[in-house]
């Protein structure tokens, strides 16, 4: 029963997210006139179909996708497009301005923005415009927010072994309260506290809160002997910045995913190997884990997850693969600065070509995910 839900809802974001794309370039190619065949969720036989003013509405088999066929707009098929071409010259999208194809197919990117940024408002609204991040970034430099800490507990740590620490008789785990009568606040007062003296006296307490005060050798190097681990969350605190919250976390989102891909390129070409960075892609399993996992976490963390959804849909789309908006974008832009429309024929094989790529990446990172699966279910146990 968990499994049948899990798969409903993937269905249910992909549906939304997909909606929204094809939403914007329904709406625009209205807006400028084009003549739009069909408006279509999913891929492959239709399901359900119904005809409105012209324009095919239908659910297709395959829910990994979705269309919208407009005339001039790739290979709408030849029967429609003669016909349309000596009666209504003015539907197609061929016909209309550069700038008036670029907005056409922008559209979807931006529907998918829009949906990320009102996701984002929402979730920070009732996060009290807080968002918890990695350490790692707590000195990054966000746009519209600021970087704070809170302290969650006392400083958490860990007995080395064959340390100084090992030979008094303070636990192997624990909390340290204070040293040397001073209260520590967080991890990195912990050296400062410990200070070059000859021993330190620490308040620590055991994993049962049992809390002692031990006396402990304090080597010349300044250390006692002991890991320490991080005793605060960090947040980007959008508090002061609440009417722009959303647009600004998205712009840090983006910013944050490209460090991340940033460092795990330079990595990946040091060392030559590739499959950390391979696994940080996933395909409609990797959701279904997403999903599964989120949907016990409440719907606000779940609201968060189809935003950052919406937005890598929206950079995926992104991408110039003539497939995709973006490479339809810089066919436009090519033949503007040249002045002359790609030959019909020629860009519907560009298209398809890059089409069936697209696909056969797509079932490769499926296939990928399924001989991972022990791995993708580990990260969300």
């Amino acid at each position: 029963m968990n499994i049948f839900v899990t798969i409903l809802l993937v269905l249910l974001v992909l549906g939304i997210l997909i909606f929204v794309h094809e939403l914007g370039h329904f709406i625009a190619a209205r807006l400028v006139g084009a003549t739009v065949f069909e408006f279509a969720l999913g891929y492959g036989p239709r399901i359900l179909s119904k005809e409105y003013k012209g324009t095919i509405y239908s659910i297709r088999l395959l829910p990994l996708g979705g269309f919208v066929k407009i005339l001039g707009d790739g290979d709408p098929g030849k029967d429609d497009e003669e016909t349309l071409k000596e009666k209504d010259s003015e539907g197609n999208l061929k016909n209309k301005s550069k700038w008036a194809q670029i907005f056409v197919m922008l559209a979807g990117v931006t529907m998918n923005i829009l949906l990320a940024i009102i996701c984002y408002f929402i979730v920070l609204g009732f996060s009290n415009w807080k968002v918890v991040i990695s350490y790692d970034f707590e000195n990054f430099n966000p746009i519209g927010a600021e970087i704070t800490r809170e302290r969650e507990t006392d400083v958490p740590y860990e007995v080395l072994e064959g340390s100084l620490a090992q030979e008094s008789d303070i636990p192997e785990e624990g909390y340290i309260m204070s040293i040397n009568g001073h209260i520590v606040e967080y991890v990195e007062n912990v050296s400062e506290l410990i200070g070059d003296g000859s021993t330190a006296e620490i308040l620590a307490c055991d994993m049962d809160e049992n809390c002692n005060t031990y006396t402990v050798e304090v080597g010349d190097d300044g250390k006692i002997g002991i890991a320490i681990g991080v005793n605060y969350l960090v947040y980007l605190d959008y508090s002061d910045h609440k009417l722009t919250a959303g647009f600004s976390h998205l712009i840090n989102n983006i910013r944050l995913i490209g460090s991340v891909f940033g460092t795990l390129f330079r990595e990946a070409k040091e060392t030559g190997d590739y499959s950390t960075l391979s696994q940080s892609v996933s395909g409609p399993v990797g959701i279904f884990f997403l999903v599964d996992y989120f949907k016990s976490l409440g719907w606000v963390p779940f609201i968060s997850l189809v935003a950052d959804l919406s937005l890598s849909l929206a950079i995926m789309n992104i991408l110039p693969i003539p497939a995709l908006d973006g490479g339809r974008v810089l066919i436009v832009a090519i033949e503007g600065i040249l002045k002359k429309d790609l030959d019909p024929k020629v860009e519907a094989i560009i298209i398809n070509a890059s089409f069936i790529l697209l696909m056969v990446f797509v079932v490769f990172v499926m296939v990928k995910d399924i001989v991972n699966i022990d791995e993708l279910k580990s990260l969300f146990e």
